[in-house]
């Protein structure tokens, strides 16, 4: 099974759907080790943060507790690549997430399109194949934002770069008679 995360497309590179939806800026990543892809993911963590306000009563026994809904929704990718040094290979990932990383985190296009989208949320998109309940296919509305990116070069694995990466979701994630599904292709 192979996981992705791309940018300023709407639908992953493994998409049924028309190919000019398809992402074609993007990291694929292995899920078992020992196969012949540069990248895999060892570990997600999906943190999901809801905003309680804290009003104190100073004469009372307990402060009144204000619920303001959801604060932040992140995930966090444990992974690695394999550290080979010719051009195309993993190099080619450490390069992109350069990229990804200096550049804009949001997509504003001129005059939008299906095939050229705005992604004013975050430009970025995930599928896990094996967890699919954080996949996120950015829309206008809704997108994962990279907030940081570590590079790990363990002394214990020679051959292999390990990397710590930070999403959040941005946007608008539905009413609480939603589905919560965030992961639609465009067709």
């Amino acid at each position: 099974m192979v996981s992705y995360m791309w940018r300023d497309k709407t639908n992953p590179p493994d998409s049924s759907n028309n190919s000019s939806y398809k992402a074609t800026d993007y990291i694929s990543f292995e899920l078992a080790t020992g196969t012949d892809d540069n990248a895999h993911i060892h570990q997600s963590e999906f943190k999901i943060v809801t905003a309680i306000a804290d009003n104190e009563k100073p004469n009372a026994k307990l402060n009144e507790l204000q619920d303001t809904q959801v604060d932040s929704i992140s995930l966090t990718i444990t992974g690695s690549i394999e550290n080979q040094q010719t051009d195309g290979d993993a190099n080619a990932v450490v390069q992109k997430v350069k990229e990804w990383m200096c550049d804009k985190k949001t997509k504003i296009v001129g005059s939008p399109s299906n095939t050229t989208p705005t992604l004013p949320k975050g430009r970025f998109g995930l599928k896990l194949s094996d967890f699919s309940s954080f996949n996120v296919y950015p829309k206008a509305t809704l997108g994962y934002m990279i907030q940081d990116w570590t590079w790990v070069r363990d002394g214990d694995t020679p051959g292999k770069t390990s990397f710590i990466a930070t999403l959040r979701l941005n946007g608008d994630i539905g009413a609480e008679d939603s589905t919560y599904v965030w992961a639609t292709e465009v067709t």
